[in-house]
């Protein structure tokens, strides 16, 4: 029975930090180009991973010390103090926007109704085109992505649909008041006497 003995400091070492540390990963980030982040981007994808990565009293849970770092493609690098490393990919973490997510409608005036909480199939229409309007160029040209649509509701609330099915509402309380007194009544105007 004779026996080797190996020494255990040649079969085991001290784990690094990216070894003992799983970094939570945030939801993804809506981008303009998931293959070309902008500097904006790149840091609101840093701040999503530095967030996901804090306790409810918002302190970090990463070892003190960690960087993160974000390449345009979205990949973050977490960089523990032993100079180890995490890489998160880009894919995990960021995604294409909607149209909706890329675009804000304008904001029309809003329409004197006789009935908010009620309009008429005119009222309705009068604030899908004044929707439309407010979201042309000096040009007449729609400045909302080409195949966008607009609904209105009976309470005056208006859907923004755009080519990927993607939507936008602006709601009634925004796009119609009460019509006043004077709005709703037109004074009937006398025959001339003859004088």
């Amino acid at each position: 029975h004779s026996t080797d003995t190996i020494k255990g400091s040649d079969l085991v070492r001290p784990a690094t930090d990216a070894e003992k540390t799983t970094p939570k990963v945030p939801a993804k980030e809506p981008v303009a180009d998931p293959s070309h982040l902008t500097t904006d981007e790149q840091a609101k994808v840093q701040k999503n991973v530095e967030d996901a990565n804090k306790d409810e009293n918002g302190k970090s849970t990463l070892p003190e010390g960690t960087t993160v770092t974000v390449d345009d493609k979205g990949n973050a690098t977490v960089t523990y103090p032993d100079h180890s490393t995490d890489t998160i990919k880009g894919s995990d973490l960021v995604r294409p926007a909607t149209d909706a997510e890329k675009t804000t409608p304008k904001v029309p005036a809003k329409e004197p109704v006789a009935d908010p909480s009620h309009l008429t199939t005119d009222e309705q229409a009068k604030v899908q085109k004044n929707v439309e309007d407010a979201n042309k160029d000096e040009n007449g040209k729609s400045t909302l992505p080409e195949g966008t649509t607009v609904t209105v509701d009976d309470k005056g609330n208006a859907t923004v649909t755009y080519p990927d099915h993607s939507t936008d509402t602006i709601k009634g309380s925004d796009l119609v008041r009460p019509a006043t007194d004077a709005e709703k009544t037109t004074p009937k105007v006398p025959a001339k006497e003859p004088v």
